[in-house]
């Protein structure tokens, strides 16, 4: 496995490989102190971006100034000057440090689905120490759902599919391909529940809007957000929020 450090680097940095993003999820499920780690970097670069969205322009708006105060009074020619500002203009860039710098190199596409992932919780099939002679499929399925073992929860989810294909055995089908990154299968069973437009269409919205983001297809996350804040039954404010992100 990578170091971890390097991991958090090549996250904030959005850098990651699929194998990477796979150890990464990883481990912010089963490793309590990298995901404190995690925590307390996101948190910072929260602060610096607060702090350096209001700092960038006047920092900029100053530096031609700044570099006229500096040039001798011999005037250098003009593309010897433009040459020597932009160099200093990288320069400062990089003096904001890559955390603050990063925050203006694009949208950061993992950093938004992982500020806005969270499990859905098993609302469908009650699991409780009384059931537990229960050996049905569908029971399996869910205790696979709840202890994250992905693999099987797709496993048993498509099996139980087969035989009874209901909007709650595809959602919940495509929550565990979402949480095993296979994005592809994810969005086409969400798109399933949505088309149902049945009790689960909301919430896929809302995760099929996590998928595209995670698959970093903007246009799309767009455009499934307008339709959940047009629909306003799940998670509206938060649409809202994440919107304003991606335009």
């Amino acid at each position: 496995m990578m170091d971890k450090e390097l991991l958090l680097y090549n996250y904030f940095s959005n850098q990651l490989t699929a194998e990477e993003q796979r150890q990464f999820d990883e481990l912010l499920k089963t490793d309590a102190n990298f995901k404190e780690q995690f925590d307390f970097e996101k948190n910072l670069k929260q602060v610096i971006r607060e702090k350096e969205s209001d700092n960038l322009k006047a920092k900029l708006a100053g530096f031609e100034k700044e570099i006229g105060n500096t040039v001798p009074v011999r005037k250098l020619p003009s593309t010897n000057y433009r040459k020597w500002a932009m160099a200093a203009s990288i320069a400062l860039l990089l003096g904001l440090g890559w955390l603050g710098y990063n925050n203006f190199s694009g949208t950061n596409y993992e950093g938004l689905y992982h500020d806005n992932f969270q499990d859905y919780p098993n609302t469908v099939y009650a699991i409780t120490r009384s059931a537990e002679t229960d050996s049905s499929l569908e029971r399996a399925a869910y205790v696979a759902y709840e202890t994250n073992d992905n693999t099987k929860a797709i496993e048993l989810f498509t099996e139980l599919k087969e035989t009874s294909n209901s909007e709650n055995i595809s959602f919940y089908l495509a929550q565990s391909y979402l949480k095993n990154n296979e994005l592809g299968e994810a969005i086409s069973l969400f798109n399933e529940v949505v088309e149902e437009r049945g009790e689960f269409a909301p919430q896929a919205l809302w995760y099929i809007s996590l998928s595209y983001i995670k698959d970093k297809q903007k246009e799309n996350a767009i455009e499934s957000l307008k339709l959940l804040i047009a629909d306003g039954r799940y998670k509206k404010i938060e649409a809202e929020s994440l919107l304003d992100e991606l335009e």
